[in-house]
């Protein structure tokens, strides 16, 4: 056996690279003969297909190649490998050379060379962790050592899901390196206008709270992460060790961007107010997206992008007829979208025309899909702008017209308010008459009571002073007997003699102590009635002077029947009169003090001495009126709620909560004051303060 050994196998290899080149002498080597140059090589470059994807080196340089004829070969999507032969001549005094790949998303790349001694191999791509690259950047660099003067033939082997292109770059370091920090350079531009964009509309959306610019935010980012993805930076920065999140961010960050793009739309032109119809097709487009999704995680990534690219194509037309319809329906801030969107798919239309090969393959036709969606998110920025300042605009024009409809509602349900406060007027009135006619109702009997004790003493006098008139006649008769023919003597001592039967000195003893009773009991009725009078005050609805002793002196004897045994003390001060309702200031105190009895009488424990004190005194400008009780007390929630119409603390049918209540109503016709201290089984004090005179006074 001749090449048993590895030298004499490597010299084999080394044969058939030379017969390879023999047999294929159709392409030109490539000649690097100036250091300054970065020599794209694409139309130098040699390409073969392997359809079963099994063949090996070996085997392939031994194929046919054919030439390439493009400056950046276009081998589109397929499954197939593809073999690059490049034969490089360096005629420079450079040794190093680098091979640029300027392209970033391929699954594999693998560079094959002969250095003398044995075939090497570098393999490379997206499908291999980042960090496993000899240069940290998101295209592929290979190092080529040529002496002076000599040829070398390497070949690539590339093999992607995406379409691919091969811009193929041969120059110094240097060369290679400038051009990476330009790239890099305006890469970070566009970065940059996208983050600011990002955080402007982010701060924008927490000073309005429009969800439009959440949309956006969310529309921004996804752009973002989608372009970036397709320079290759992702992986570089955000997975470098996850190829299998490489490949899958290429179906789901561009379809994102269309579905956030979609809805960021619909939500700025309010799609769903002026074509309903329009705004539920956005969800019909996710489906095919979610179709995608199922195709790639079976495998077939190639399919799944064709997919998307033509769900993207259709959403793309349906994103710029949609801000039309809607324009033409009088929405003027579509314009700006038009505009915007207009920008962005002018973008791709020359993007896929470099694919295509129809425009050439440079660094403005490969990057024209950054700078349009850098333009559009400015575009789209302003005219969210413009539309906030529109709708303002529309807002101020409709509150405006609110205003209008405001102040005339204002009006009506004035006149309604007022019509209202009449009848509650009238039915606070007829409120209090009802509360002041059931204290007199509770009233009633003891009052009846107390007129009766001094008529019964008169009916049951009435009897014995007729009969004492009656006796006192017959003495009158006898005087009358008495004529000339009449013995005088005779007829006077029979005068006398009647006189002591009938007891004469008792009986006008008798008449002056009937009298006195009946004028003491008629008295005593008109002083009830009076009471009663002046406690009803028929002059109530007039405004005037009155003391306020006499109100509670008044009160205190309409109300005498339910004292019984309670010990009343009074310490009434010389105080001036002062300007009220009398007859209302009657109900104030008829109802307070009721309570005071109400609340000494509940008290339930024995030896308890049951006492009411009211006290009255003048007291910078006011008159003070102070009643006291040791009656239940209050606690603070009853104390708070006293004044509340219709609260009550009394048992069912004992009281209707209505007494405090318009006993405040009436402190608050009088600018009085009320303070009230009270404790739990040790009574409660009461304040008041009405003043003298009320000059602002309005009923």
């Amino acid at each position: 056996m001749l090449f048993t050994n590895q030298k004499n196998h490597f010299f084999l290899f080394y044969i058939l690279i030379l017969l390879s080149s023999f047999f294929h002498l159709k392409a030109e080597n490539i000649i690097f003969n100036n250091e300054n140059d970065l020599l794209n090589i694409g139309d130098h470059i040699e390409i073969y297909e392997d359809q079963t994807n099994s063949l090996s080196f070996k085997e392939v340089i031994l194929k046919e190649f054919t030439p390439s004829k493009s400056p950046v070969p276009n081998l589109g999507i397929s499954k197939s490998n593809f073999w690059i032969k490049i034969p490089i001549t360096n005629k420079t005094e450079n040794e190093h050379l680098i091979l640029e790949l300027s392209l970033a998303i391929i699954d594999y790349v693998e560079l094959y060379y002969y250095d003398g001694n044995q075939v090497k191999t570098i393999k490379t791509g997206d499908a291999y962790p980042f960090d496993k690259r000899e240069y940290k950047d998101p295209h592929y660099l290979f190092d080529l050592n040529i002496p002076t003067g000599e040829t070398k033939t390497y070949y690539l082997n590339v093999r992607s899901n995406e379409a691919l292109q091969l811009p193929l770059k041969v120059g110094t370091i240097v060369n290679v390196y400038t051009q990476i920090k330009n790239r890099d350079l305006l890469s970070g531009i566009y970065f940059g206008i996208m983050l600011v964009m990002i955080l402007y509309n982010l701060f924008i959306y927490f000073s309005v709270r429009d969800k439009s610019y959440l949309y956006y935010v969310v529309y921004i980012i996804c752009i973002l992460l989608t372009q970036t993805s397709l320079q290759g930076y992702t992986f570089q920065y955000l997975w470098p060790n996850s190829a299998l999140i490489t490949k899958f961010s290429l179906i789901f960050l561009p379809s994102l961007s269309g579905i956030t793009g979609m809805f960021f739309m619909n939500v700025f032109l309010q799609t769903k107010e002026f074509s309903k119809k329009l705004y539920n097709i956005a969800f019909i487009f996710v489906g095919p997206y979610l179709i995608a999704y199922v195709i790639a995680f079976m495998g077939e990534l190639g399919l799944s992008q064709a997919v998307i690219q033509l769900n993207s194509t259709i959403i793309s037309l349906y994103m710029l007829i949609t801000p039309i319809i809607i324009y033409r329906k009088g929405f003027k801030p579509a314009k700006y979208f038009i505009a915007a969107w207009s920008v962005f798919l002018l973008g791709v239309f020359i993007f896929v025309l470099k694919d295509m090969e129809v425009l050439p393959f440079n660094n403005l036709t490969r990057y024209t899909m950054q700078i349009g969606s850098a333009i559009e998110t400015i575009l789209l920025s302003f005219a969210l702008a413009n539309r906030i300042s529109i709708i303002r605009k529309e807002n101020e024009h409709l509150i405006k017209e609110q205003n209008v409809i405001l102040e005339q509602k204002v009006k009506e349900r004035t006149a309604e308010l007022n019509k209202a406060i009449e009848n509650l007027k009238q039915t606070q009135s007829q409120l209090v008459e009802s509360e002041k006619m059931a204290s007199l109702g509770q009233l009633t009997a003891g009052i009846a009571h107390e007129i009766n004790n001094p008529i019964n003493f008169v009916s049951s006098n009435v009897f014995p002073l007729k009969q004492d008139i009656e006796d006192l006649k017959s003495i009158l008769n006898k005087y009358e007997e008495i004529t000339e023919s009449v013995d005088l003597n005779n007829k006077l001592n029979e005068i006398n003699q009647l006189k002591d039967e009938l007891d004469y000195h008792l009986l006008l003893e008798e008449l002056d102590t009937i009298i006195h009773g009946i004028e003491d009991g008629a008295k005593r009725t008109a002083e009830i009635v009076s009471g009663l009078r002046n406690f009803s005050r028929l002059d109530e609805s007039e405004f005037q002077s009155a003391n306020v002793n006499d109100c509670i002196t008044t009160t205190l004897k309409i109300i005498q029947t339910k004292i019984g045994d309670i010990k009343i003390k009074t310490e009434l001060e010389d105080i001036p009169p002062i300007d009220c309702y009398p007859g209302k200031l009657n109900q104030f105190f008829l109802n307070t003090i009721d309570n005071a009895i109400y609340a000494v009488n509940a008290v339930k424990r024995p030896n308890h001495t049951s006492e009411i004190e009211i006290k009255t005194a003048l007291k910078n400008n006011h008159i003070m009126v102070t009643l006291k009780d040791n009656g239940i007390g209050m606690d603070e929630t009853t104390k708070n709620k006293i004044f509340e119409p219709f609260f009550t603390t009394k048992d069912v049918g004992e009281g209707t909560g209505l007494g405090m209540s318009i006993a405040h109503g009436i402190l608050e016709m009088h600018q009085a004051k009320i303070e009230i201290e009270s404790e739990i089984n040790q009574g409660t004090l009461i304040k008041i303060f009405l003043p003298l005179t009320l000059p602002t006074w309005k009923e």
